[in-house]
């Protein structure tokens, strides 16, 4: 099944319109800044904030871009608490408050002005393996350490720099780390290409898990941590050096409604990927 699978993939994401999905992706931020280091600082805080509608999530990262003026990491360098606090005061989006975000500036700051930039203290962190996981667990510790007894904590806080030690996907950790590790390709930035893009896991959103059990890179259907573990493991043997090249496409094609949760014939027809789909006309997923 490898060789048909990765034929089709690799068919579908040569006819992938990257750049118009780019566009109206929370990836998109990032790209209006050309300073490596501001670029850094606005991908983490977009990916973070990247969860909910898509309008809703650009119109949380407009008002948080325009706070961090025109050169975000200089300013998360700069600042103290008091400032961080003003900064984002008044922030309201779903769970996330101005205060959460202030937290999270505060760490970047703490973490630039000790490394130099964020790749330099995620690459410090990184014990090495067959994954980024111990690094990431690091990079976390790292943001938070600053903070910890001048905030009180918050389940919005955790809920906004998930625990990657834990069961969760962390499935926003991980797109950010796509975009910082992979390309640059015009979505991925490749500015810490020195981690390795073979050690990359999948962000699993409901896009990615469902797609994936479709073409049968998973039958779990607990969206957790073992789950993009297996997904990613799937890709990785169609392509050893890249896994994560497909999931930009794919998660765009269950984000703009052209995959259903079940087949419509005048839908799946034109898919570029039927010919693997494992989706019955009852909604079921075929075993593999």
């Amino acid at each position: 099944m490898s060789a048909p699978l990765k034929a089709t993939l690799d068919a579908f994401l040569a006819q992938a319109d990257l750049a118009a999905h780019r566009d109206r992706d929370p990836v998109a931020w990032a790209w209006r800044y050309e300073a490596a280091a501001d670029r850094e600082v606005v991908a983490l805080f977009a990916g973070l904030l990247a969860y909910g509608r898509a309008d809703l999530i650009a119109r949380a990262l407009a008002d948080v871009t325009a706070r961090m003026g025109p050169s975000p990491a200089a300013a998360a360098e700069a600042d103290d608490e008091a400032a961080a606090r003003r900064r984002f005061e008044g922030v309201v989006y779903r769970l996330t408050r101005g205060v959460d975000l202030a937290r999270l500036w505060l760490g970047v700051g703490a973490l630039r002005r000790a490394h130099g930039s964020l790749g330099a203290a995620f690459l410090a962190g990184d014990p090495g393996g067959p994954d980024l996981r111990g690094a990431l667990i690091a990079f976390r510790a790292g943001l938070r350490a600053p903070t910890e007894h001048s905030f009180a904590p918050r389940r919005a806080f955790q809920h906004l720099l998930a625990d990657p030690a834990g069961a969760s996907a962390c499935k926003r950790l991980h797109m950010f780390l796509r975009w910082m590790v992979r390309g640059p390709d015009g979505v991925d930035f490749g500015l810490w290409a020195a981690a390795g893009p073979h050690r990359l896991t999948m962000p699993l959103d409901t896009h990615i898990h469902r797609i994936g059990r479709y073409l049968g890179l998973t039958q779990r259907t607990q969206a957790d941590r073992r789950t993009a573990a297996e997904i990613t493991d799937a890709l990785r043997r169609l392509d050893p050096a890249d896994p994560l090249r497909y999931d930009f496409a794919l998660a765009h094609l269950g984000i703009s409604g052209a995959c259903p949760t079940r087949r419509v014939p005048d839908i799946c027809a034109g898919c570029a990927i039927r010919t693997v789909c494992r989706l019955d006309e009852g909604g079921r997923v075929r075993p593999r």
